[in-house]
């Protein structure tokens, strides 16, 4: 299963934050990682959504994407695959 990795970044009074979302997205279903950092200290890492329906996974890596760039990150590294 192909995972799509988006990196987003913004400079804060605490120091530069980055968020990760890995996206994990076929026929089976969908699983979503997402690590928020702090200059370069994990301040959380998560598995927001996981479920059998990859429609369900896809609209939330949309609505993330929407809400990180509203809350002032720049995506910094576009949609990549790996396996």
């Amino acid at each position: 299963m192909p995972i799509k990795t988006e990196v987003y970044q913004r400079e804060t009074p605490q120091g530069a934050e980055t968020i990760t979302v890995m996206a994990s997205i076929d026929d089976n279903g969908a699983e979503i990682r997402v690590i928020h950092e702090r200059d370069g200290i994990v301040i959380s890492d998560s598995i927001p959504h996981w479920g059998e329906d990859p429609a369900a996974g896809q609209r939330w890596a949309n609505e993330h994407r929407e809400d990180r760039t509203a809350e002032g990150y720049q995506l910094v590294e576009e949609p990549g695959e790996s396996e």
